[in-house]
């Protein structure tokens, strides 16, 4: 394998890592925002689901990441 080729290679790597840290990220905005806001509730009357929709996305995220940086890091 070339260094072209590795470079490449790291570098979706870590696109792939920027990636799983925005879902992370995302899904905790949307847990805050749920706890937080009376708005975020009055758009979603089925908030205990919301809550654990956004936290399954984010944990699931974070287990891709951890699997990754377990391995490739």
């Amino acid at each position: 394998m070339s260094q072209q080729q590795i470079k490449v290679g790291h570098l979706f790597l870590e696109a792939a890592k920027k990636a799983l840290e925005a879902k992370i990220k995302n899904a905790e905005a949307k847990v805050s925002l749920y706890l937080t806001e009376s708005v975020g509730v009055g758009e979603h009357p089925e908030i205990t689901e919301e809550i654990i929709k956004a936290a399954e996305e984010g944990a699931h995220a974070q287990d891709v990441l951890d699997f990754i940086n377990k391995r490739w890091n």
